[in-house]
């Protein structure tokens, strides 16, 4: 009787054992350490339109955001990366850089999280002859969105998010080489995609 006890008593606990390290192994993304994020997005002008330039009135197309830090605590992450966007009617490539402050709010699978990204925004060129962004400006980015972690390695995330994108040195001409303006433009964008975190 005793012996059945002993074996019924530890299979209990190997049991509780062995579902505390899987919900531990799977409760969340990891919240301390390094991390990395790779993600994309598709973002438009909320100010397009006639504007002083010619700039502010295209549809951006894409971007591509590249992401690493150090998690301090599950609300305080900091880090640095670069965010590719490309605009669809192709008149300026950018290549913002930033530092961002990264937060998330629970050590859970699903978990709201909030980003904060300051830098500087790097023109790599157009397409198009008729404007050029010729220097680049302040960059500010923030979002906010929902992360789900398959592991703690392992997490995807579904974000929304504004960035002011600040150039300078913008100039337009008429199509035939003759320069129209030349001025600062600001964007006022919004994006929605994907992140993927390991």
């Amino acid at each position: 009787m005793d012996c059945a006890k002993k074996i019924a008593s530890l299979v209990a606990v190997i049991l509780c054992l062995s579902g505390t390290v899987e919900a531990q192994r799977h409760a969340s993304f990891r919240w301390r350490g390094f991390y990395s994020a790779i993600g994309g997005a598709y973002a438009f002008n909320l100010n397009r339109g006639a504007d002083i330039n010619g700039v502010a009135d295209t549809v951006v197309g894409y971007e591509l955001q590249i992401s690493c830090g150090y998690q301090f605590s599950r609300a305080a992450g900091v880090g640095i990366g670069v965010n590719y966007l490309h605009d669809a009617n192709g008149v300026f490539n950018l290549l913002p850089t930033y530092v961002e402050l990264r937060s998330h709010f629970m050590r859970t699978e699903l978990t709201p999280y909030t980003v904060l990204q300051v830098g500087y925004n790097i023109p790599l060129g157009a397409a198009t002859e008729t404007v050029k962004v010729e220097k680049g400006g302040l960059y500010f980015g923030a979002s906010i969105g929902a992360r789900y972690s398959f592991s703690k390695n392992a997490a995807i995330g579904l974000h929304g998010g504004y960035q002011l994108i600040n150039l300078h040195n913008v100039s337009r001409s008429d199509g035939e080489g003759n320069p129209l303006l030349s001025d600062v433009s600001t964007l006022s964008i919004v994006n929605a995609g994907l992140t993927l975190y390991f």
